[in-house]
């Protein structure tokens, strides 16, 4: 059993079953609520293993597995994948096993306590020390406080606080209140902030003292509620990813330069589209492995509808970029991973890649400036490639690319092509 005295129940389970595999270059990538959505694990680059820690971390959570149990799986894992990992085994596995599963607890817990008829029954919430002899001084500060259990103090500072962190809340009502000796609540004590530069948003965080950055929340906030049910008239005409604020992104390498003998003109079969598009991988069905390793099926059924048909020209407009699509994921620019939220569940969330390369041709003397943006998830994709035209036509809306670009380019940032650019 976990070390820390609890026994598996249904809302953590749920909780960690709910989550979304997500790759990472860092343990900043995903802040704060992004973790009630999204697994991850700091410096895996590659979806396989991600899916792989979670499966375990899963597992053992529902089966009540010890540290030792889930060291096992640890050692099976990095020796699957190669991994190769940052400090000590035995330091990197109990950090994985002991936070995922501490705060699973912990966001099932607040998802038992938000219940209307626990929150009558209990109206308080008292800030339990773990009794560490290596503590933070602000969490023994904090031990035996009892505030209102919607006090904005819970906000930021709902256990766990830290990495390592094992203190606890506990409901109380307002008998237990008054046998600790209380007339009434405890005034929540004024906080002192400390500044985390956010490296990947670009933003300057006030974080209080004795929180570690990305704790500042209460676990399982918003997961809860996502599951809350509500009524919604019609489906959303777009899906929303999961909110990262501001994202610092790094410069795009150069355009790389493309013979406008790339594009294909109108009016060909759908068939010969769809094998200019393959052509760019080779011959016949295949797995291809982008520049991270990340596996995609190359074949036919990518443009293929659920009744069969092919489905190239769905703007109208894809079918003259087959070759640029196939290209940018080949050799893309950048990759993004991004968390969406799933149509077709709700409250759920899927994991997509989106592969982006920005091209320049020469047409009719002038430059002509465009991109492609490939996004690939759960056997589902989606593409496009746009350019700015040259000339403008009467009553022709030029598109601001430059735009459209910037709202492609958010998520996580896996990769950055380096190289400089080539001619294609």
């Amino acid at each position: 059993m976990p070390a820390y005295g609890s026994k598996p129940f249904k809302e953590a389970i749920d909780y960690l079953q709910q989550k979304v595999p997500l790759p990472t270059n860092g343990w900043a990538d995903v802040y704060g609520q992004q973790h009630d959505h999204g697994f991850m694990i700091a410096g895996a680059k590659k979806t396989a293993i991600v899916e792989d820690f979670l499966t375990g971390i899963q597992a053992a959570i529902k089966d009540g597995e010890t540290l030792q149990n889930f060291q096992k799986r640890f050692d099976t894992i990095v020796e699957k994948h190669g991994w190769s990992y940052h400090g000590s085994r035995g330091w990197r596995s109990r950090l994985i096993y002991e936070t995922n599963i501490r705060q699973a607890y912990n966001a099932g817990r607040e998802a038992q306590m938000a219940e209307p008829g626990f929150k009558k029954l209990f109206p308080y919430m008292e800030y339990r020390h773990s009794g560490a002899e290596n503590f933070r001084p602000q969490h023994k500060k904090w031990d035996r406080l009892v505030l209102a259990s919607d006090d904005p103090f819970w906000g930021a500072h709902s256990p766990s606080n830290g990495y390592g962190c094992k203190c606890k809340k506990f409901p109380k009502s307002e008998r237990a209140m008054r046998r600790l000796g209380k007339t009434g609540p405890d005034i929540a004590p004024a906080d002192e902030f400390k500044e985390y530069p956010d490296k990947r948003t670009g933003e300057i965080r006030k974080i209080p003292l004795g929180i570690d950055p990305g704790f500042e929340h209460t676990p399982g906030q918003s997961w809860l509620r996502q599951s809350t049910p509500h009524v919604q008239e019609q489906w959303p005409s777009t899906i929303k990813s999961v909110p990262v604020g501001p994202v610092a992104k790094p410069p795009l390498p150069a355009a790389t330069s493309v013979s406008s003998k790339s594009l294909m003109v109108d009016g060909l079969p759908d068939e010969q589209y769809v094998q200019a598009f393959l052509g760019e991988f080779g011959e016949g069905d295949l797995i291809f492995k982008d520049v991270l390793g990340e596996p995609i099926a190359i074949n036919d059924y990518l443009f293929r509808g659920a009744d069969g048909q092919y489905k190239v020209s769905k703007d109208k407009l894809r079918h003259r970029y087959m070759r640029l699509l196939a290209r940018a994921i080949q050799n893309p620019d950048e990759i993004w991973a991004i968390l969406e939220t799933d149509r077709a569940r709700p409250g759920k969330y899927k994991l997509k890649r989106r592969y982006i390369k920005r091209w320049v041709m020469e047409e009719s003397g002038q430059s002509v400036h465009g991109f492609s943006a490939f996004e690939y998830g759960q056997g589902i994709w989606t593409g496009n490639t746009s350019f700015t035209p040259h000339r403008k036509q009467r009553g022709q809306k030029v598109p601001d690319n430059d735009a459209y670009l910037e709202r492609q380019r958010e998520g996580v940032n896996l990769y950055v092509r380096k190289e400089s650019a080539k001619e294609e």
